[in-house]
């Protein structure tokens, strides 16, 4: 199911001041002085988009005093993530709290962790902890069903939250492959993308080989993130072996993770920078666009 857009939230200054716990002249000070991106009014009011002010807060580490006062539908549950928050995340699962999976993604990220962060620590343990269900419990499935739903609408409303990409930035597809239906792993690594400052054209689950290069070539991207949730049939080898020999003869960085990763040809991994986690994934990003990963690396052995 595909979440439906969000109302747009915005703050008045005295809101976003009472939830920091500061004066409302220092936060309307920040605006005038472009610290606090806002709008105005017609009647010259200023208005903080949640976005503006969740960047604000991540970027000069100010975590909310009272975040029952932001407008958002829970009240963010702030601190780190940890052994502690991944059980509290993954009971919020199975009692179906989708409040309660909201508030601690929101919360988390206020507090400054990021999608990566999130996406090892809390994502990643819960559902594999729900994957264990299905050994004793009936509704497994059902559980589970209900958990990735309630994930997709969570991460979706920090997609906004995300920082803004700067122009010109590189492309990156990702993309989960042929018969592989899961949309969450994509999501996450688009995300983590984003976040590190790429432009990220995101194809969701189950993409046809030719689908993903054919995307390559119309976006211009110098990356490729593939997903692979679900074991890869052998007959499909040599179609996996044909994108890595195309992208590698277009110097697109070729990169792919998931559970199943290893039933890919080796033919194909060797060509590839197998990433075994979200962290990961968003290092080796900052890493390109850092210089780290340079055109020299690309001729001398393909994708790193």
């Amino acid at each position: 199911m595909t979440p439906k857009p969000r109302v747009r939230q915005t703050l008045t200054t005295r809101q976003f001041a009472q939830s920091l716990g500061v004066s409302e002249s220092s936060v309307k000070r920040w605006i005038d002085d472009g610290t606090i991106a806002a709008d105005r009014t017609a009647g010259g009011h200023r208005r903080i988009t949640m976005a503006s002010a969740v960047r604000f807060m991540r970027l000069h580490r100010m975590s909310p005093q009272h975040p029952e006062v932001l407008p958002l539908t829970a009240a963010p549950s702030l601190g780190s993530v940890d052994v502690q928050t991944a059980d509290e995340f993954y009971e919020a699962f199975v009692a179906d709290d989708a409040a309660r999976v909201r508030a601690i993604m929101t919360g988390r990220y206020m507090s400054g962790a990021d999608i990566a962060s999130m996406g090892d620590g809390l994502v990643r343990p819960a559902l594999e902890r729900l994957g264990e269900l299905w050994k004793h419990d009936p509704q497994a499935i059902l559980v589970e069903h209900r958990a990735i739903e309630t994930c997709i609408r969570a991460l979706t409303e920090l997609i906004a939250w995300l920082p803004p990409i700067p122009l010109g930035a590189p492309i990156s597809i990702t993309a989960a492959g042929p018969d592989d239906p899961y949309l969450l792993p994509p999501m996450l690594a688009s995300m983590v993308l984003q976040e590190e400052g790429i432009q990220v054209r995101n194809l969701g689950p189950s993409t046809p080989l030719e689908t993903i290069d054919l995307a390559t070539v119309r976006y211009g991207a110098i990356m490729c993130s593939l997903s692979v949730s679900t074991v890869q049939a052998r007959h499909c080898h040599a179609a996996w072996i044909r994108l890595a020999d195309r992208l590698g003869a277009s110097q697109i960085r070729l990169i792919v993770g998931g559970r199943c990763v290893e039933s890919l040809p080796n033919e194909f991994l060797s060509r590839a920078r197998v990433c075994g986690s979200m962290i990961e994934l968003g290092s080796y990003a900052a890493g390109v666009l850092g210089g780290v990963g340079s055109d020299r690396e690309l001729h001398d052995g393909g994708n790193p």
